[in-house]
């Protein structure tokens, strides 16, 4: 019971600022309800005055009131059919931007425990569901009830003994609608699943094209056809049961009408009823079996929205970051990790982290792939908070710290970046909204990107592609660069940023990071030992500990885990 409180509770609040909308439609649904209602009344007058009376006057009455009956109708159905539909497309403008934020505001570590292909298709696919359900229901189920409504009364003061035949079959609808609305809710909420399955299947194969086409795509095959069959599977159960109810509906109706036909027909041979009493009471019966078939369609769908909303809720419910605590204005004096440990799962990656950076140093860290470089400085941003013990910017820990003013004065610059599926100028201005074309320029040209001038037909304004799918590794790399420029950050981490350019142009980023950062306290990830010339201090990490610490000199001098990176990279003289 709590369990249905909540959901119609969440539609009740989702709809309630669009109520006015929702009541002229229902307005709208009586208005046609009653016209319905008045033409399967005035049908016993069409057959007894005019088809057996052959009055003329009566002829003339009667298709005056079609007519205004007609025009009535059509209101009501505008005002139900556009002004419903109007408030349901409010509500899912609200719950994308809702859905939208939620994810903008997340908490990193919620990406990493649920899979984007989900993600995207309970945003698309479900919202899409529930829009084709809520038109189903609603408004167009009020009108139907108060249809139902009105038919009965016509048809109960045509004839009550022949409604008596029509009340016999109800028991054997209810128990249709119980048995195969349990069926389509259990398969609704399956199919909902395998599309989510579905759609993240195809969000990997695209996003990691290159690695598909390099190795063996049966496999990529096999997968995606086993999962294809499952949701033909689920869509052809879906289906079969909402058919099967429908059928069964029809099948009870018909029967039920054919025993109004004998037994009214029985009833007008012995002159107990007019002709025109029987069909205005068939033409009755008719429209409340179209109703309730509608009625009962849409309580089969009731079952089937409980699922969809359930897998919308859970994006309306991701844990958010909270922005809350003291404003960082800016390195003052260090920044000092005392103990840090962090392990995800059963695998320890930090394993004690000491380490004190002063304010405008700069520091390089070294270590093999998986040895825990990149996570240190991740938790600089608040992008890791699962950490245990301490990071202390100057006087305060990092989580006392608000969020947004972490990330307004550090900037990060990143092996993996990403490039929107938007022009250049929108690529860059996230870094910094308010620059003019002069700086954006500027930091293009810092950052050795001018080429995009060249190459980009429309300039700043030339629409990058899919994960800036215009420009080489090389170029994306350059762009994000340009966006530190622009961002102007008081401490800045540099984590394998220039891993894909060339010799020469990552000797002249390098100098103009320098450059531009001079006085900037910065950390640097990197593999490539020339890069370190600019650094003060240089950290060697293995297996999750610092293992050394010193100038290049001083590490040299050692002969120990730097020095044999040192040799490797065959800068040894």
């Amino acid at each position: 019971m709590k369990e249905k409180n909540n959901f119609l509770g969440f539609l009740i609040r989702l709809f309630k600022p669009y109520l006015i909308f929702i009541i002229l439609g229902i307005i709208g649904g009586l208005i046609e309800s009653g016209a319905l209602a008045a033409l399967a009344f005035i049908l016993k007058n069409v057959v007894d005055d005019v088809f057996v009376n052959k009055d003329f006057e009566s002829l003339k009455w009667i298709v005056g009131v079609i007519i205004v009956i007609a025009a009535a109708k059509q209101i009501g159905f505008f005002l139900k059919e556009y002004l419903y539909p109007y408030a349901i497309y409010k509500v899912v403008q609200n719950l994308r931007e809702k859905i939208y934020l939620n994810l903008l505001n997340a908490e990193p570590s919620f990406f990493i425990k649920h899979p984007h292909g989900d993600l995207v298709s309970r945003a698309t696919n479900d919202l899409e569901a529930f829009v084709n359900v809520m038109k189903l229901l609603g408004v167009n189920l009020v009108a139907q009830i108060f249809t139902v409504i009105a038919i009965i009364i016509v048809l109960i003061y045509r004839d009550w003994k022949l409604f008596t035949i029509f009340i016999i079959a109800v028991p054997f609808l209810v128990i249709a609608l119980n048995y195969f609305g349990e069926k389509r809710k259990k398969y609704s909420q399956m199919l909902q699943e395998g599309k989510g399955e579905y759609t993240q299947m195809l969000n990997q194969t695209i996003t990691g094209i290159e690695v598909v086409k390099l190795f063996n795509k049966d496999i990529f095959l096999r997968i995606f056809r086993k999962l294809n069959q499952e949701l033909f599977r689920r869509e052809k159960k879906n289906v079969f049961y909402e058919t099967f109810y429908l059928s069964s509906v029809e099948i009870i109706a018909y029967l039920a009408t054919a025993g109004i036909i004998y037994y009214g027909g029985y009833r007008i041979i012995h002159g107990e009823i007019t002709a025109g009493d029987f069909f205005s009471f068939l033409g009755g019966v008719l429209i409340l079996v179209n109703s309730l078939q509608i009625l009962q369609r849409g309580a089969v769908q009731l079952k089937a929205l409980s699922p969809i909303v359930e897998r919308i809720q859970f994006l309306l419910n991701i844990p958010q970051e909270k922005d809350e605590g003291i404003e960082f204005k800016g390195l003052k004096d260090r920044i000092l990790y005392d103990n840090v440990r962090l392990k995800l799962g059963e695998n320890e990656i930090l394993k004690g982290i000491n380490l004190e950076i002063k304010r405008g140093q700069k520091v390089g860290i070294v270590g093999l792939t998986g040895s825990g470089k990149s996570t240190i400085v991740k938790i600089l941003p608040a992008i890791i908070k699962t950490y245990e013990g301490n990071v202390f910017l100057d006087e305060h820990e990092l989580r006392e710290y608000s969020i947004s003013s972490l990330r307004r004065k550090i900037g990060m610059l990143s092996q993996d970046v990403f490039i929107f599926n938007d022009t250049l100028r929108n690529n860059l201005l996230i870094a910094k909204p308010d620059a003019t074309d002069e700086e954006l320029i500027e930091a293009l040209k810092k950052a050795k990107a001018d080429f995009v001038f060249e190459k980009l037909e429309k300039g700043l304004d030339t629409p990058l592609g899919e994960k800036g799918s215009r420009l080489s590794g090389g170029e994306r790399q350059r762009i994000s660069i340009a966006r530190l420029f622009l961002k102007k950050p008081d401490i800045v981490i540099v984590d394998e940023a220039t891993s894909a350019l060339d010799v020469e142009t990552e000797e002249f980023i390098t100098e103009q990071l320098n450059k531009e950062f001079k006085n900037n306290t910065m950390l640097m990830v990197t593999h490539r030992l020339k890069t370190l010339e600019i650094v003060d201090k240089i950290v060697v990490v293995e297996n999750g500990k610092i293992v050394e610490e010193g100038t290049e000199e001083e590490l040299i001098a050692k002969k120990g885990i730097f020095y044999k990176f040192f040799v490797l990279s065959g800068q040894e003289t």
